[in-house]
């Protein structure tokens, strides 16, 4: 992966070469961005630029033999954690990149470490050429109902694994893909780790919600934001690799996806689970307003309980986005508005109950979920007090 195969990004690539030519390279950086931005093909991009022996003025050079091992990603001195979790299946591989192995049934969740999956990993990362995301990587390992974790198994292996000195690059580095996945024994156990990690060693945490990581790992890290993808780049990006499709929908899928390259792509494809959070939402909504609606709730709740927690993430990201959008219908300037015709025509209807007497209220309700969902706590009660902690706010006078 190199600098120029990354979709925009222009003045922090130039950044991170800077720290290079400069000698300013941190033992610990955290890059930080939210949804698929391309933060992650920025860590491996720049851990190549790093270990690159014939690097140019803005790029590795992408043919020394350094370069060719970091695109097959087969070089010795180049690591990665990544959140699993245990299939029904099984999961994992048996051609693994460590002598673990593959994943068997037999296999607790608590002993399962990355290297295990490994060779998913790499079809995954070619699938999403370097731009992945969490829940289609559980569906990749067959998880998509559960969260994955980054435990203290893995932990243990990573102290382990990163320990001895580089074989061949100037460098051994270290990417850890979701460091929010980590519990707080792994964290426990890397906290040293971080401050103190072995000389000639770099670590790149790669993630979506500083909030969500122990203070005292976030002090020992650098933080690199990475801002979302530029609408001008997206748009010439996905216009190139769908060029079958008319330009209004190309500039509709981009600014409705706030620069996220996934979600600009679901958009452009059938767009089928924004259409689905959109229908539940809207049911949603309508069964909290309603009195005496009780029954149908927990129906709802019963059923959004069962999808995942990764998904749970996405509807109720989802549902703050239309939440916004409608205190923009009602107070902002038209050109802000960014929504599909069909949520445009609802939220026409819905929006006059979003206002400023209780608008606040809702984004912090809905914020609070998606921080609890994350930490692992009981869907059915989180889904059930916010859809009654709805059901009074939604009937406040504006």
């Amino acid at each position: 992966m190199q600098f120029k195969d990354i979709i925009g990004q222009s003045d922090l690539k130039k950044s991170l070469v800077e720290t290079v030519k400069n000698g300013r390279i941190s033992h610990a950086q955290l890059f930080l961005g939210k949804g698929v931005n391309g933060k992650f093909a920025l860590a491996v991009a720049y851990a190549q630029y790093i270990n690159c022996p014939d690097r140019t003025e803005t790029d590795s050079c992408g043919v020394c033999l350094s370069c060719k091992k970091y695109n097959a990603m087969s070089h010795p001195d180049l690591f990665f954690s990544f959140p699993v979790n245990k299939s029904s299946k099984g999961g994992g591989d048996s051609d693994a990149k460590s002598r673990e192995g593959g994943v068997n049934r037999s296999t607790s969740s608590k002993d399962l470490i990355s290297t295990m999956f490994y060779k998913d990993w790499l079809s995954y990362l070619n699938s999403t050429h370097y731009y992945p995301e969490l829940q289609s990587w559980y569906k990749k390992i067959n998880i998509e109902n559960k969260q994955g974790i980054i435990n203290v198994e893995e932990a243990r292996r990573i102290v382990r694994d990163v320990s001895f000195k580089p074989v061949e690059a100037p460098y051994k580095i270290l990417i850890i893909w979701q460091p929010e996945k980590m519990n707080m024994s792994s964290a426990n156990v890397l906290l040293k780790f971080f401050e103190e990690p072995p000389a000639h060693t770099i670590i790149i945490m790669v993630a979506d919600e500083k909030d969500q990581l122990l203070k005292t790992i976030q002090s020992r890290f650098q933080i690199i934001p990475v801002p979302r993808i530029d609408d001008f780049e997206l748009y010439a990006y996905l216009k190139t690799k769908y060029s079958n499709f008319p330009e209004n929908q190309v500039k509709n899928a981009v600014a409705l996806s706030d620069g996220d390259l996934q979600r600009a792509e679901h958009i452009l494809g059938d767009g089928e689970q924004m259409k689905e959070h959109f229908m539940l939402f809207q049911s949603w909504m309508r069964m909290c307003y309603k009195k005496g609606s009780l029954e149908e709730i927990k129906t709802f709740v019963e059923k959004v309980s069962r999808i995942g927690r990764e998904n749970q993430k996405h509807f109720l990201n989802y549902s703050l986005r239309l939440i916004r959008q409608s205190l923009l219908i009602n107070y902002g300037h038209p050109s802000l508005n960014k929504l599909t015709h069909y949520e445009s025509e609802w939220l026409t209807k819905f929006s006059p109950f979003i206002h400023i007497n209780n608008g606040i209220q809702l984004t912090e309700k809905f914020e609070q979920a998606i921080f609890e969902v994350g930490r692992n706590a009981s869907a059915s009660v989180l889904f059930m007090k916010l859809s009654l902690d709805l059901s009074v706010l939604l009937k406040i006078p504006q």
